[in-house]
């Protein structure tokens, strides 16, 4: 067949872009996922979307990040930082908490940020009721339920065990916010971090006493209660399986509750039990306090994350 000059041109044209799409096409995701990892310094790496932690789960967040390219690798020039606070809005027996986003702010290089930034690996889903509107569940997507804690010693889920790895005494001192233990950056359950219950659970009370000193001082109880599905609370002990945390009542998150914790906010507005009388988020009327596992509770801006809001 006989191919006039015209025709052939055209095939070489036709030729030429495909090449140049497919130069185009080619690098670009290798591009996208340089652009979210780079070096510091240090040589320890940093990624767009790693969370830092602090107290009340305050969270920052890498945002962005600027990489300067050469031969060594991707180095960091800049990262962009996003900072959100939690609040809480209202009185001890009906309250919810807020989400406020912070102002970004660019650091040059990597700054101290090499060693406090962790790559989040939880992923959650809801599980509604059959209203079709009320969650029922936060599931752990991609984890099965009976391969949690699996490679736990069972001892070390009873309330006694739990206690005795804090400390040798019988009763342990209650931390304040001023002596209490460091915050741990890189991890999501610290002392004052806010939950809520992903599911329905049977949980261990843990008592405070009072020493004659006026000091106060946890210890384990054998008595159990049921919590709902997101009941909200502040932790006050965590170790790796574990987490003594002070429940508020009041504080259930109403995507939860349904028609009935609409009904029961309904009736407080209107001078029900909990408003009668005035109390403080830390007394046993406003709170109470459990042992749980922390398979069994998300920490808030999880939630907030996967609701897509900045109120619970």
């Amino acid at each position: 067949m006989v191919v006039s000059r015209r025709q052939h041109t055209i095939f070489e044209g036709f030729g030429l872009a495909a090449l140049a799409v497919g130069a185009l096409l080619t690098p670009l995701p290798a591009k996208a996922e340089a652009d979210r990892l780079c070096t510091c310094s240090d040589g320890r790496s940093l990624e767009a979307g790693s969370v830092s932690y602090s107290r009340n789960s305050d969270r920052e967040t890498i945002t962005k990040i600027e990489v300067a390219r050469n031969p060594s690798g991707n180095r960091c020039r800049a990262i962009w930082i996003g900072s959100t606070e939690i609040y809480p809005r209202g009185n001890p027996y009906r309250f919810y908490l807020t989400r406020k986003t912070l102002r970004e702010k660019r650091l040059d290089g990597c700054g101290d940020s090499t060693d406090r930034f962790v790559k989040r690996t939880k992923n959650y889903e809801f599980v509604f009721g059959s209203d079709s509107s009320s969650i029922r569940e936060m599931r752990l997507v991609g984890v099965p339920d009976n391969k949690k804690n699996s490679g736990n010693d069972p001892q070390t889920k009873s309330n006694k065990n739990l206690w005795n790895s804090i400390t040798e005494e019988d009763s342990v001192d209650v931390p304040s916010q001023r002596d209490g233990p460091p915050i741990d950056p890189t991890h999501e359950f610290n002392r004052t971090s806010w939950v809520l219950t992903r599911k329905e659970i049977k949980a261990h009370y843990v008592g405070i006493i009072k020493a004659a000193d006026l000091s106060e001082k946890l210890v384990p109880l054998k008595k159990t209660r049921m919590v709902k599905v997101g009941q909200l609370g502040q932790i006050e002990a965590a170790k790796s399986d574990r987490a003594i945390v002070r429940f508020y009542r009041g504080s259930r998150i109403e995507r939860f509750g349904g028609l009935k914790n609409s009904m029961r906010t309904w009736y407080d507005s209107l001078g029900g039990p909990y408003l009668e009388t005035r109390d403080d988020l830390y007394t046993p009327l406003g709170a109470y306090i459990l042992e749980v596992s922390v398979d069994d509770i998300v920490e808030v801006n999880d939630y907030l994350d996967q609701q897509k809001k900045d109120r619970t």
